[in-house]
């Protein structure tokens, strides 16, 4: 009995430890995403480019009348249209999910955004990134705009 007690305390010692291996990582990633969009909010081009790669892709994604639009560009490009006193960018996480294997990792992050206080739309972002020398970077940013579909994403 004393052994099947021992076994069954060390299995669940071992399965803790497995599951905070990557908490701070994922952490780390969060942190990330909050200093993308704290950098979207300040119009902070140092911070973006901390943590982004210049050569990464920003894809968007939006449906309205039956009809789907779908626009890329690259960060470096997009970094100057980040600048514009008159709209300010307020994106709120909603939740989170992050998924890391080794030196690749994407968050799947439900957001709310606002322009200079005024609600604009909802969506999903989805960040990849990779780990580089000087840690996680963004590569790639994908994310859908949906001004209608905030109930269903506020409740996942």
């Amino acid at each position: 009995m004393k052994n099947l007690f021992f076994f069954i305390l060390l299995t669940i010692s071992i399965n803790s430890f497995a599951q905070k291996k990557h908490k701070p990582e994922e952490k780390e990633i969060l942190l990330k995403v909050q200093q993308f969009f704290d950098a979207l909010e300040t119009q902070d081009t140092v911070l973006f480019k901390s943590i982004l790669l210049p050569e990464g892709q920003l894809w968007a994604i939006s449906e309205q009348d039956n009809n789907v639009k779908y626009t890329m560009g690259q960060f470096r490009d997009r970094l100057k249209t980040f600048i514009n006193p008159a709209r300010v960018i307020q994106e709120k996480i909603l939740s989170s999910e992050i998924k890391i294997h080794n030196r690749i990792a994407m968050a799947w992050i439900p957001y709310t955004l606002g322009i200079s206080g005024k609600f604009s739309h909802c969506g999903v972002d989805l960040f990849t990134m990779l780990k580089t020398n000087d840690g996680w970077k963004i590569v790639t940013t994908a994310y859908t705009i949906e001004p209608d579909g905030c109930a269903a994403l506020k409740n996942k």
